[in-house]
This record gives C-alpha cells, structure tokens and sequence, in this order.
C-alpha cells in the first residue's frame, strides 16, 4: 500500500504563509526580499517583484498600491505614462505588470512556449509568420512617439491589408507583441482600463544587453523564490509558464544562493534572508484587503498554504480564471470583499468565510478597505 502523503503542519503553513507576506513587500516597514530598503515608488514594487498579473488593471493597480502605504491610483498612472512601470503578455499568455528593464529577458524565456501554446488558434485564424513580420514594422512605426490605442493600432493593420474581424485584431496584436516590438505604457486619455501601446524600442530605456536564454532563466528563477518563497520548484515553473525539468536545473545551480526547507515531503525555496526568521516569521497581526489576482494567492501552483481547500471555490467562483478580491488576516485568507457604487460613492463591504469577525477583527477589515477606497479617489 501506497504511503500517505505527507503535508506541511499547520504551524509550518502558517509560517510559509507569513514569510511570503514578507517576501512580497506586504508588512509595512519590512522591505520586499529582493530589496535593501521598503519600496518608495510603483516601480520599486513591481521591480521587487519581477512581474504581477495584470489582466485586470484596475486590481493590478491596486496590487502595487496596497504595496506602497500612501499611494493613490494617480500615481501608479504616472509610473505607466513615464515608463518606469510597463504591462505586456510576460508569461502564461496573459498581461503582466513588469520593471521594463526585465522586458527582453522575460521574452527570451518565456515567449517560445507562449507563441507554441498560440500555434493552434493562430492557423485557425490564418496568421503566418510572414503577415507578423509585415505587421511588426506596422505596428513600430504607428505606436512610435506618442503611442496609439488600441483603435488605431487595429486601423493600422486593417490598412496594411491585414483582417482584424472577430478576435483576430486581439491574436495579431499578442502576437506583435511576444515579438517584443509593442508594450503598454500610458493611459489612453479618459480611460483608467485601456493603454497606449508604445513603440519598444523608443519607450524602453537602454539597457545592458540580454543574457542568453539560460542566463536570463537563472535570473527570473532567483528572482520568484526571492520574492515569492517560501515556494516550491513546481510553483515556480507555474508562474513562468514553463515545464519543471529547465526550471529544475536552474534551482540546482542556484542551491548555493537559495535557502531551502523540506515541509510535508516538498522542498520549499526562498530568500537566504529568511532564513534567519523561520522561527519567529513576521505579520502574525497584519490584515490585508487585497485585489483578485493578487500575487499573493495567484503566484503559486498550490495555494493551499494561504488559502483554506474548502474555501476555494468561494475565491474562484466556477473555475472560469475570476479571482476575487481577498481579505488576509496573519497570512491566511478568510474571506472575500466586494465594492459597490451607488451614484458616484463607493462602499466596500467585507464577505467572511465563516461566522462574523470580532469587533476588533472588523475594524481592521474596515480600515483596509477603507484605505482602497482612498487611494482610488487620490
């Protein structure tokens, strides 16, 4: 018979659950692991991080602002309209939030298996390589300068001979883009969801030039356990979109540099600056309000660290890839929050999982959410 398998204790998830809290730059006063000093700007935040999922831009905004007490949504604005902070198809076919310094490593790692896992839809729309070609110099030349929505980027393609009915517009410009000539930089004028789309090579600030492909894995793979771990081999190939063997070889070169812990038979990795704080791990009394998609619960294959089994379904609701907005209390999620508008007010209304928060409990809810609704208004 099959030995049981083993999981992590509850002290030891609880642990895990709370160095990640650290790691990620969410205990006011405690830098983010990958930096010296508590992040001061949106692209501090996002930098620390490598990259935040940013499907939702409004909850991506959020996740970077609830990073940095203080900050309105204004100035997470102004971090896309000066190009310090940049979004683009990073990993796993979606929109990230990304430190544009990290661009073409990211793309040198990533975008293979990405146009791979697109090769199928991409035939069935009859886009071929030499039609990306053509629209690649299209779309450098009509986003240089001052950028262009995404109307017009469309407009360019469709008057460069190129149909765009139906999601053909959107498959040709992920496409463009995972070729690493387009990026989203600032906010269409008006709008607080939709982005200019800028021209790479202008909007981009010089850089060194790219590692190699294996160079720029090792770095992006230090970087997710520094500011990501405690988390395992397996959560780290997850968020990259990759499979486990290169991601493997990279943790096994970078043993010397990683510290590590065997929890309930996995090898969790992290930041050699945690290691000094396993027995007493920060945030036993930190509450967060936190957006759906937040890195904190959607950076890892198995979130069962900070979220409860029993509990998923509440978070994503129908497994349709909705991710609600989380309340964390002490490193584990106990319960959703909603926003609601009447007229121009918005109220934000805290959904426990179970019973009803003490009164001390639901004053710490509140301020959290209070603090979301200021730094939308700021």
């Amino acid at each position: 018979m099959a030995a049981p398998p083993h999981h992590p204790t509850p002290v030891q998830r609880n642990a895990v659950a709370r160095l990640r809290l650290a790691a990620q730059g969410l205990l006011p006063g405690i830098p983010a692991a990958t930096l010296p000093v508590p992040a001061t700007t949106p692209a501090d935040v996002v930098a620390a991080l490598g990259m935040m999922q940013a499907q939702d831009l409004p909850q991506a905004c959020w996740a970077v602002g609830v990073r940095l007490p203080g900050a309105g949504l204004s100035r997470i604005h102004a971090a896309l309209a000066d190009g310090s902070v940049i979004r683009c198809w990073g990993a796993r076919g979606t929109l990230m939030l990304i430190d544009p310094r990290l661009h073409g490593s990211l793309l040198a790692v990533t975008a293979q298996r990405m146009n791979a896992k697109m090769a199928g839809t991409r035939a069935q729309e009859d886009i071929t390589e030499a039609e990306l070609g053509r629209l690649a110099d299209v779309a450098r030349e009509r986003c240089a300068g001052t950028g262009a929505t995404r109307a017009e980027l469309l407009r360019a393609f469709e008057d460069a001979g190129s149909s765009i009915e139906g999601q053909r517009g959107y498959h040709l410009i992920v496409a463009v883009s995972l070729r690493g000539v387009i990026v989203q930089g600032p906010m269409e004028p008006g709008s607080e969801t939709r982005q200019l789309f800028m021209a790479a090579g202008s909007w981009l600030p010089e850089t060194e030039p790219h590692p190699d492909a294996g160079a720029a894995l090792a770095m992006l793979v230090r970087g997710y356990f520094d500011s990501h771990g405690p988390a395992t081999v397996a959560d780290c190939a997850w968020w990259l979109g990759l499979p486990l063997t290169p991601v493997r070889a990279a943790v096994a070169a970078l043993d010397p540099v990683l510290g590590s812990a065997e929890l309930g038979g996995d090898t969790f990795h992290f930041a050699a600056r945690h290691r000094e704080r396993w027995e007493h791990p920060p945030g036993a009394r930190s509450v967060l309000a936190l957006p759906g998609f937040d890195e904190f619960l959607l950076g890892y294959r198995d979130r069962s660290v900070t979220l409860p089994e029993e509990h998923t379904q509440v978070v994503t609701p129908g497994k349709n890839g909705i991710f609600l907005r989380t309340v964390v209390a002490g490193g584990e999620t106990i319960g959703t929050w909603e926003v609601e508008n009447s007229g121009k007010a918005r109220y934000a209304r805290f959904v426990p999982f179970a019973g009803e928060p003490t009164p001390a409990r639901a004053r710490a809810v509140a301020a959290r959410m209070d603090s979301y609704l200021r730094f939308r208004n700021a």
